[in-house]
């Protein structure tokens, strides 16, 4: 059955990220708030299903230290992703939209999917997925895809403001790395 298999909700959760591209590309389709809200939700939940004990898969072995870990990992990356609440997350950027460049902001250039990932890797390790910690890299490198088209937009939209933003602050994704 579709809805046990950890691989169909990976193969959702990446969909949801190509459709979060579509957003902030600017197309039509991207400014619909109500599309925008799906993609939010199927990308969330495809991740967060994929780990739990009712997708049979192999799990590693813990002794009750992988709650303790995970659990802080998951709360670290909930912490980041609290920007998401005060902007507008996965809209098409434009010229009346102003630039945040503190907090968060001030240490990586998108601390959102910054926490994205490190909540997901801290449900991972919670509920000890061993297909959820192999695919966590396609989950990052579908994000940079995501980053690269927003960040064109951005560029476009706010011009030299954003340019020096991005001099000041490397961390693409990772605070202080380039990526």
């Amino acid at each position: 059955m579709l809805v046990n298999d950890p691989l169909f909700w990976a193969l959702v959760s990446m969909l949801a990220i190509v459709g979060g591209g579509l957003i902030v590309s600017g197309s039509r389709l991207g400014r619909s708030r109500v599309f925008g809200a799906m993609i939010v939700v199927i990308f969330i939940l495809g991740r967060g299903i994929l780990a739990l004990p009712f997708c049979p898969q192999p799990r590693f072995e813990a002794d009750g230290w992988h709650w303790f870990v995970g659990g802080v990992i998951f709360v670290i990356g909930l912490i980041f992703s609290i920007p998401a609440l005060q902007i507008r997350p996965l809209t098409p950027p434009d010229e009346q939209m102003k630039l945040e460049t503190k907090g968060f902001y001030a240490v990586v250039r998108n601390p959102i999917y910054f926490g994205e990932l490190l909540w997901y890797l801290g449900w991972v390790i919670m509920f000890r997925s061993i297909i959820g910690l192999a695919i966590l890299p396609l989950w990052w490198c579908g994000l940079l895809f995501h980053i690269l088209v927003e960040e064109e937009n951005l560029e476009h939209a706010l011009g030299d403001e954003y340019l020096d933003y991005k001099k000041k602050v490397r961390g693409r994704l990772i605070p202080g790395l380039p990526i």
